[in-house]
């Protein structure tokens, strides 16, 4: 397979990862190993880098490769929205059950993997409780308002995309935790540019800034961040089960 086509067909998952709460679309770009590239790209957004030779962006930005990896998914977002909000009205009950489960086995999944560490550090035992109990407070007062302000979107947007960089935490399950996640699947599969604009806007921010932050973040406290947002993730695929009433 050629690396080209390889990032075209990853994008497309990547995509399709990030609109199912629970699956990590930069989990999905290291298993396809596009995401070192990915990160690079972004790391290289510099005012220095711009040139008007394209062969010299094409070496510092790989476009070659980046801009058929945004285009596929971009499209397969698209594609996909439609089909989930579609299984959202039709299917609600089945769907959350879906939804659900996956968050709960994703999280399982990332706690398992760094379980031996549980019993060497307390603080991650403490940092798990205060994930359960962050969840617990939004499942109770996280309603998204029905006319959302474009600042309230712009955040979402900025979060959304700042956990999409990080490998293992489902952006989509974040905003599902604040109550936005049906408001942006709704906006993408109408087109409604009175949110998608503000939300682009806040992930454009989040590109801008956050990958150092991030990068020296994991560095500091990788496990502590695993840990908070696994624990949240569990308690937000609990509640949205038809059956729980937390």
């Amino acid at each position: 397979m050629s690396e080209r086509l390889r990032f075209i067909i990853s994008g497309f998952f990547v995509g399709l990862a990030e609109l199912l709460p629970g699956i990590s679309g930069s989990t999905v770009a290291v298993a396809f190993n596009v995401y070192d590239k990915f990160i690079l790209f972004l790391a290289n957004l510099k005012l220095s880098n711009l040139s008007f030779n394209i062969k010299k962006l094409n070496e510092v930005f790989f476009l070659d490769l980046i801009i058929p990896f945004f285009l596929s998914m971009v499209l397969s977002v698209i594609l996909a929205s439609n089909l989930i909000l579609y299984l959202l009205s039709s299917y609600t009950e089945y769907f959350l059950y879906f939804i659900g489960v996956l968050m709960c086995l994703v999280s399982v999944l990332i706690a398992f993997r760094i379980k031996e560490e549980f019993g060497k550090h307390i603080r991650l035992n403490i940092q798990f409780l205060f994930g359960i109990l962050f969840g617990l407070l939004l499942s109770q007062f996280s309603s998204t308002p029905l006319d959302p302000s474009p600042l309230f979107i712009f955040f979402m947007g900025f979060i959304a995309f700042s956990f999409f960089l990080l490998p293992g935490i489902s952006g989509s399950a974040i905003l599902l935790s604040f109550g936005f996640y049906e408001i942006i699947i709704s906006a993408i599969g109408s087109i409604n540019w009175v949110i998608l604009l503000p939300f682009s806007l806040g992930c454009l921010i989040s590109v801008l800034t956050m990958p150092k932050i991030l990068n020296q973040l994991i560095k500091s406290f990788k496990l502590e961040i695993m840990t908070f947002f696994t624990a949240l993730i569990l308690i937000s695929g609990i509640t949205i089960l038809p059956i729980v009433t937390l």
